[in-house]
């Protein structure tokens, strides 16, 4: 969940911040240790921005370790975001060793100070039973919290539970209703379920130029499921002209980034003859090793 780059799923975990230009100053030309750069007079935010800093490697070489204890120095001050990225280091495993239970505890104490980051993380540990026994109802609960507190990415995954029928009664209008909220906010991941909705036809009218649509805002913020799902639409010719040299492009896009179903698409397309498989043969190996002749036995067996 909590990668260290940025990922879809998880974009709000990571928060946005400027830092100030005196803590740039500091932190660009200093080589001593992080006591040394702060002063007293250094805020829990200053404090915490720094330490993004060196997270990120934003303005200042990238030092998991000096985000830690920056991170540390302010969460004993009681600032939120920061037990929040601590919870995350704890979660990764990044500088500290891993750790969910510490994750838990630092997330339920930013969650309570009403962070929505945390919130939305607690959401995210209880939907997927990381570290805690998985619960739904309680998920739910820590999404609408987030929510509520501007997690749009928590609207997401209150859509999806609705989708799923996971806590809740299955009710794809409310899923609906939840994804159009995050979209407007530009979440890919809720712009592609949109367009899962159309292609479908659940709580609408089934729809290709919609699905296409909503597909494509996914596909343009680089969602590598958005990419394979408009390379199903040109394959099968579902609201466009089937074309297979299309469909390519976008499986190849989405292989580009690691996704398995999109190379063994490729795969497909080049076994039925339906594109040249000159020069192809790396999207079919992303991340199983297998060569495109690997492929191609397990699928006739």
């Amino acid at each position: 969940m909590y990668q260290k780059r940025i990922i879809p799923l998880i974009q709000s975990l990571l928060l946005a911040t400027v830092l100030s230009n005196s803590l740039i100053t500091s932190a660009c030309s200093a080589e001593s240790s992080n006591t040394e750069l702060l002063s007293n007079k250094n805020t829990p935010a200053e404090i915490y921005k720094l330490g993004l800093a060196y997270y990120e490697g934003d303005s200042v070489p990238e030092d998991d370790a000096k985000a830690f204890e920056l991170f540390q120095k302010a969460a004993d001050q009681g600032y939120a975001p920061a037990k929040h990225y601590l919870g995350v280091m704890y979660y990764d495993g990044i500088a500290v060793e891993q750790n969910y239970q510490k994750t838990l505890k630092l997330f339920q104490e930013a969650a309570n100070q009403e962070d929505a980051n945390a919130q939305y993380g607690l959401g995210i540990m209880y939907d997927n039973g990381i570290g805690v026994n998985q619960n739904h109802e309680k998920a739910m609960e820590w999404y609408l919290l987030a929510a509520g507190n501007g997690s749009f990415d928590a609207q997401n995954n209150i859509g999806t539970l609705y989708y799923f029928g996971k806590g809740v009664t299955q009710d794809y209008d409310e899923a609906l209703k939840w994804y159009q909220k995050a979209a407007e906010q530009n979440i890919a991941l809720a712009q592609f379920n949109i367009g899962g909705l159309y292609e479908n036809g659940y709580s609408v009218s089934q729809d290709y130029d919609e699905s296409l649509k909503w597909y494509t805002k996914a596909a343009e913020q680089n969602l590598d499921l958005a990419q394979l799902a408009i390379g199903g639409l040109y394959q099968n010719g579902n609201g466009v002209t089937q074309d297979y040299d299309t469909a390519f492009e976008w499986y190849k896009k989405a292989a580009d980034q690691g996704n398995q179903e999109a190379s063994n698409r490729i795969g497909r397309l080049v076994m039925n003859d339906k594109i040249d498989d000159t020069g192809i043969t790396i999207y079919s190996t992303q991340e199983t090793g297998l060569t495109l002749g690997d492929i191609e036995d397990s699928l006739s067996e």
